[in-house]
């Protein structure tokens, strides 16, 4: 089953998601995990979570797996750099992963589940390979709850067309808030659920990061079936770098966890 990621994997994308760190991005599982752990992280991208959980849980060990090869690269390569023995990376779908029932202690994913089509399926499947009792974690941002100032009409319709970007892609830009639910369809227990902001500093970082998927992430598609044109797509990228030049800016993106049980 192939998805359409609308990030990609792009200098700009690839260096935005490696800024992420256990302590930023994932500090609502940390009491979760032990030393000794088994854990797989689901989307690993470049490693940088993946790398912070291998030192939590050491001697244990970090599966990290992700659909792209490139990121895959980066992260056996960052584990090389810090000398970061307990941890292993390969390339897999989220949907058929290569590890047989009952593999692991803890099973993480971060920003993934808002792109796939099938979320339930994906959390399915972390459930097979989790332990009876084993603990899962997921986050997912929520773009209902984002704050942004000063905004203006073209600030607002490039927002909204990034939502719609990723809704065409097969994605959900609000299925944060849906996280608990998906859980317990999927079959986890003992759910709780939490949500988090960050501030991006600077502002320039999510600008960027938003213009070039705008300009960039299936923008001959777009033109093509009509979604937008190439002056909106100029004009909506224009205004975002704009925006993030203003002192009083503010981007809080709203951050959606949920964590369960297998029973």
């Amino acid at each position: 089953m192939q998805e359409n990621y609308t990030p990609g994997y792009s200098a700009n994308a690839t260096n935005f998601m490696a800024n992420r760190t256990v302590d930023s991005h994932a500090a609502f599982f940390k009491s979760y995990l032990r030393s000794g752990m088994q854990l797989l992280d689901c989307g690993c991208g470049p490693g940088t979570i993946a790398l912070g959980f291998a030192r939590l849980i050491a001697p244990g060990t970090v599966t990290g797996v992700d659909r792209e090869l490139s990121q895959i690269s980066n992260a056996r390569e960052n584990a090389q750099q810090q000398g970061i023995a307990n941890a292993n990376f390969q390339v897999a779908n989220i949907y058929e992963l290569p590890f047989p029932n009952d593999s692991f202690d803890a099973a993480f994913s971060h920003a993934v589940l808002e792109h796939l089509q099938h979320p339930t399926q994906a959390l399915q499947e972390l459930l097979r390979v989790l332990k009876p009792g084993g603990v899962v974690g997921v986050r997912s941002p929520d773009w209902g709850g984002f704050l942004i100032a000063p905004t203006n009409p073209e600030l607002d319709r490039a927002i909204s067309y990034y939502k719609l970007l990723q809704q065409k892609n097969g994605g959900n830009p609000y299925v944060g808030r849906n996280l608990k639910a998906l859980l317990r369809q999927a079959g986890f227990t003992e759910i709780e659920a939490s949500a988090t902001y960050e501030c991006y500093d600077p502002l320039s970082a999510i600008a960027e990061y938003l213009a070039l998927r705008i300009e960039s992430s299936h923008a001959d598609k777009a033109v093509e079936k009509k979604w937008t044109d190439l002056d909106s797509l100029k004009s909506m990228s224009n205004a975002l770098r704009q925006w993030s030049q203003n002192p009083d800016g503010l981007f809080a993106q709203a951050w959606c966890e949920a964590v369960g049980r297998k029973g």
